[in-house]
């Protein structure tokens, strides 16, 4: 059928906007500098209320653990992490703080921008720069938290994104090297590499290697005594640390209690066992039913919210990692059917997850219940995509889902 001119100017020859200068999408260079202005604010901030930002945790430990002084100390509170997270924040550790907590925060911005761009590039290659601007402008409320604070987490997402994009694309070894990177940096990276090791099998000797080296990294200290007394300390303070107090967490069991329930402790273990063995059955069944890139991101999402949801530490700034792929989800199914009811939806999640954005009339009431209640809602979107063999990559208009692919050779 002949396209006109007043479909073609809209920029693409079918009337697809194509971001263009006068286009529809122009708007995404304001997006853009969102998302430019907003890291801006954040590192002004971190300036004036010095007491936010926890880099200095990272920074102490890793200066400690040069020192030979211990890293893991009494409480639930503290350093969280495996000793070669202390070695790899070294070189960022001979900085003055003020200036690693900079440093940092960039490190951190950059990996999570770039991870954004490549899940964009293969999820709509179609108008991969404005959906990637657009992405980043609607977690931006859910963003805050994290990049203020320096948290470790924004960067584990970033690295597991980027991995997750290189299992999309086939590239099994890089992808499992990220995931020991990953695990290495952070503890909780070790649901989802657990996931895809057993799920994909080209991961595992990269991911079995990677963290065979992470484990002896720290044995690069001239002590070897004093690493074998750090990791017999860190696996006190890890087992002391994953049941911490009530405190202000967000998993299920505050939206339990908000709702007048009270579970105890070992009520709630038997349902993290169980939501684990779910979580398991649901990616092995998203390996079968989906096509390769699908699967990658369907096993993250399930990872994800798996950890917001029954992880007893879970903090208010990790339901920065359910927003941004509810975000990529949010444009791939736009663009599938705009008509549909489904990117609303998608939409509200997204604005429910920044609750905290909008202020303390929308914040006070619903700070303890909304964000896990989001998370509750969207497994039912996962469910979807796997039940119907729905395809997140690249979905043009009506057309069908592709079958899952069959077994290839990893590739570096």
């Amino acid at each position: 059928m002949p396209v006109g001119p007043a479909c073609a100017q809209h920029g693409r020859p079918d009337g697809r906007p194509d971001g263009r200068p006068g286009g529809r999408w122009a708007a995404w260079k304001g997006a853009l500098g969102a998302w430019g202005v907003f890291a801006i604010v954040m590192a002004v901030m971190a300036v004036q209320r010095p007491g936010r930002p926890i880099t200095y945790v990272y920074r102490n430990a890793s200066i400690d653990w040069w020192s030979s002084v211990p890293v893991y100390t009494e409480g639930i509170h503290g350093f969280l992490y495996f000793p070669s997270s202390a070695v790899l924040f070294g070189p960022l550790a001979h900085l003055p703080l003020a200036l690693c907590d900079q440093v940092w925060r960039l490190l951190i911005l950059a990996a999570f921008t770039s991870a954004v761009v490549r899940a964009v590039t293969l999820m709509r290659p179609d108008s991969r720069l404005p959906v990637a601007a657009w992405v980043l402008a609607l977690v931006i409320p859910t963003a805050s938290i994290n990049l203020l604070r320096g948290q470790c987490e924004m960067m584990m997402l970033a690295l597991l994104m980027h991995a997750a994009i290189d299992l999309a694309a086939g590239r099994d070894r890089r992808g499992g090297a990220l995931l020991a990177l990953t695990v290495a940096l952070k503890p909780l990276a070790l649901v989802p590499a657990l996931l895809f090791f057993v799920i994909r099998p080209g991961v595992r000797l990269p991911l079995i290697v990677g963290g065979l080296l992470a484990a002896a990294l720290p044995f690069l200290h001239p002590d070897p005594a004093y690493v074998a007394g750090q990791y017999a300390a860190m696996l006190g303070k890890l087992t002391t640390a994953a049941a911490p107090d009530r405190g202000r967490w967000f998993d299920l069991a505050r939206l339990l209690c908000a709702m007048g329930l009270s579970p105890d402790y070992a009520a709630m273990t038997a349902v993290r066992m169980a939501a684990a063995l779910a979580t398991l059955a649901l990616a092995l069944l998203s390996a079968r039913r989906l096509n390769r890139p699908t699967a990658a991101f369907v096993t993250l999402m399930l990872a994800v919210w798996y950890l917001v949801l029954f992880n007893p530490r879970t903090e208010e700034g990790s339901y920065l990692n359910v927003a941004v792929l509810l975000a990529l989800a949010l444009f791939v199914e736009h663009r599938r059917n705009p008509h549909s009811l489904l990117p609303l939806l998608l939409a509200g999640g997204l604005l429910g997850l920044g609750a905290h954005f909008y202020g303390d009339w929308v914040y006070r009431p619903t700070q303890m219940w909304l964000k896990q209640a989001v998370t509750l809602v969207f497994y039912g979107y996962i469910l979807q995509i796997i039940a119907t063999r729905r395809t997140l990559f690249d979905p043009t208009p009506g057309a069908m889902p592709k079958p899952p692919l069959a077994p290839q050779p990893s590739s570096a």
